[in-house]
């Protein structure tokens, strides 16, 4: 039966609704963040049975790697819980990813180091998207300011190093009915010679 009760968008509104969080948030470089993280926890505490023979990689590296992939976890729940932080959680990813390479088996045979780059990198370029129709007062308050210049040139707002005499602009007349010729102007710096 078409359009229960309970069922007013389903699955579609979900993942519109997934798809607008995701968007709001370096949810990629968290996504590889988290997965370099559980990487680098694994090889540390796993073990595998072949027959009667066990191959371990339990070494002293294990306390580094739980330290280390705990945090990258925190690092990675902080790109999309608090997209705010994403520049320094990314930066302690990013530097995290690089010393797992040297303590916890070759950052977990690189796997766990190239993922963890990634993904603290892609964390770091992200920028959050301003909706199409709002606009703040910063940038309402620079188009009205850039409007201002370009009507009045540019000549206007830009200083000049040479001081102008009588206080007229380019091709101003003085007080008295003259014209300023600011290359007769005394420069800054050269003084009366």
């Amino acid at each position: 039966m078409r359009g229960t009760i309970g069922n007013r968008g389903g699955v579609p509104a979900v993942l519109a609704g997934f798809r607008r969080w995701r968007r709001t948030r370096p949810f990629w470089g968290g996504l590889f963040t988290l997965l370099a993280a559980l990487l680098l926890l694994y090889p540390p505490y796993a073990s595998l049975k072949f027959g009667d023979i066990e191959v371990s990689l339990r070494t002293t590296a294990g306390i580094s790697a739980l330290v280390i992939g705990v945090v990258m976890i925190a690092c990675a729940l902080s790109f999309w819980i608090r997209p705010e932080w994403r520049l320094s959680a990314g930066i302690v990813a990013l530097l995290l990813s690089l010393v797992a390479l040297v303590v916890v088996n070759l950052g977990s045979f690189l796997i766990g180091t190239t993922l963890g780059v990634i993904g603290s990198s892609l964390a770091i370029a992200w920028s959050p998207r301003r909706a199409p129709g709002r606009e703040t007062r910063e940038t309402a308050a620079d188009r009205s300011g850039r409007s201002e210049r370009a009507r009045r040139g540019p000549a206007a707002y830009k200083p000049s190093p040479v001081p102008r005499e009588n206080g007229a602009r380019e091709g101003e007349t003085a007080r008295g009915g003259e014209t300023a010729d600011l290359t007769e102007a005394t420069r800054i710096g050269e003084g009366d010679k």
